[in-house]
């Protein structure tokens, strides 16, 4: 593991390699990361080859897991192509230098803006309407600026797997894990006594689907949370890891459903569901006009709704992505990606788990996070209580059943929280 010095002193001679000149880095400042990488800011001295006052240097330390490195090469990528886009639709900062095997990135800075974890917990009542409605407009704008553009991400990938061959297996394995997942949840749920209406099967079965193919793909960060999207001169999104092409409801499920696996932001309202839903719409109805059929965007969001609750379920069992990825992603034949028939991949996931009937996960929440395993239900509590209300608001006659299961599972949790 690099000490900060060493860290800068690598981003100097990166910068002096890319740029010109002798690059010079000072005032270096941390500004915290998620996991256990560094990421610290630090002003760039007066140069005429560097204009950026200040660059943010992100350090992941090397863990020894090659899912690890799959993750770092993927984030490398995500920000040569979000570099590539022109400025008004770029998500998020700039790329200015990178070095794989020392495991730094330099990136423009995105400056002082608040994160939209904070903001959202700050603002009361009226004030949170225009944050959320800024929100739905940055992530339509990210999706129609990249709607047809995912050849170019894709010729990237593959440059850089060429130069990195040892981590290609995983990249595919983790593209198959999230699908996978929302099966997993839904063995988890059965095996805890839910309900499981063949409705919200489909609905889910439907969600893999569209995670792996279909006509509203765009570039996603994915993994969406709060404390990675940042308001400052304008809003963008940080940390793509999970980045890639992928359905773009997914996004907008993600927010209404309360940002699954982040524990501390409070619901989005009816109305700022609406102002959400409404400005994404106006930014991606050229690209993609059906959006504005109400009737068939709210069956995409549930969709995408179901997806994510399914997911979360998985999570708490496997307590991260990665853990999924190694125990049943990763058992994949590296280039399939089409999503298998339920019967056989629920027989490859619960040989690979072993999971009891009667193994209740609601109540039994394992994993990395077992030691919040009460935030950890507040979480899935809220997500499928926003499932359960936004089923409940629309008008397909498949809703009720939704309803009826979110909310079912919901109840459950109100025992285990009274317990």
């Amino acid at each position: 593991m690099l000490a900060t010095e060493e860290i800068v002193e690598v981003a100097q001679e990166l910068l002096s390699e890319r740029f010109g000149g002798s690059q010079k880095l000072g005032d270096v400042e941390s500004l915290g990361g998620s996991g256990n990488a560094v990421v610290l800011r630090a002003r760039v001295a007066v140069s005429p080859f560097l204009q950026q006052r200040s660059v943010v240097l992100k350090y992941t330390p090397p863990t020894g897991e090659r899912i690890d490195d799959a993750a770092l090469i993927r984030e490398v990528v995500s920000y040569q192509f979000t570099t590539s886009l022109p400025a008004d639709v770029r998500p998020g900062p700039v790329l200015l230098a990178y070095d794989i095997d020392r495991r730094i990135l330099v990136i423009s800075d995105s400056g002082d803006g608040q994160t939209y974890a904070d903001l959202l917990a700050d603002a009361e009542g009226d004030k949170r309407l225009p944050l959320i409605r800024n929100l739905g407009r940055a992530i339509g704008r990210m999706h129609a600026g990249t709607a047809d553009r995912e050849a170019g991400f894709d010729i990237l990938l593959k440059r850089m797997l060429r130069a990195y061959p040892d981590t290609e297996e995983l990249q595919y394995a983790r593209e198959r894990g999230i699908p996978a997942s929302i099966d997993r949840g839904l063995e988890l749920l059965e095996a805890a006594g839910i309900d499981i209406p063949t409705t919200v099967r489909y609905f889910a079965s439907d969600a893999k689907r569209r995670l792996v193919s279909g006509r509203h793909r765009a570039f996603t960060p994915f993994d969406l949370s709060p404390d990675n999207i940042i308001l400052a001169d304008r809003t963008q999104f940080l940390d793509y890891e999970w980045a890639g092409y992928r359905d773009a409801t997914f996004d907008i499920a993600c927010v209404i459903a309360g940002f699954p696996q982040f524990l501390f932001t409070r619901p989005i309202t009816d109305d700022e569901v609406d102002a959400l839903t409404e400005s994404w719409v106006e930014e991606v109805r050229e690209i993609w006009p059906n959006v504005t059929n109400e009737a068939r965007l709210q069956a995409r969001i549930v969709t995408a709704m179901v997806g994510w609750a399914m997911s979360s379920v998985c999570y708490l069992y496997y307590g991260s992505m990665n853990q999924v990825i190694s125990e049943y992603g990763g058992r994949a034949e590296a280039r399939d990606v089409d999503v298998p028939g339920p019967e056989v991949e629920a027989a490859a996931t619960a040989d690979a788990a072993g999971i009891d009937d009667g193994y209740d996960v609601l109540a039994d929440v394992l994993g990395d996070i077992s030691e919040n395993s009460g935030l950890a239900r507040d979480d899935l509590h809220e997500t499928f209580t926003a499932l359960a209300h936004y089923a409940e608001r629309g008008q397909d006659p498949r809703f009720p059943d939704v309803h009826r299961f979110a909310a079912a599972v919901v109840e459950r949790l109100d025992a285990l929280n009274r317990s």
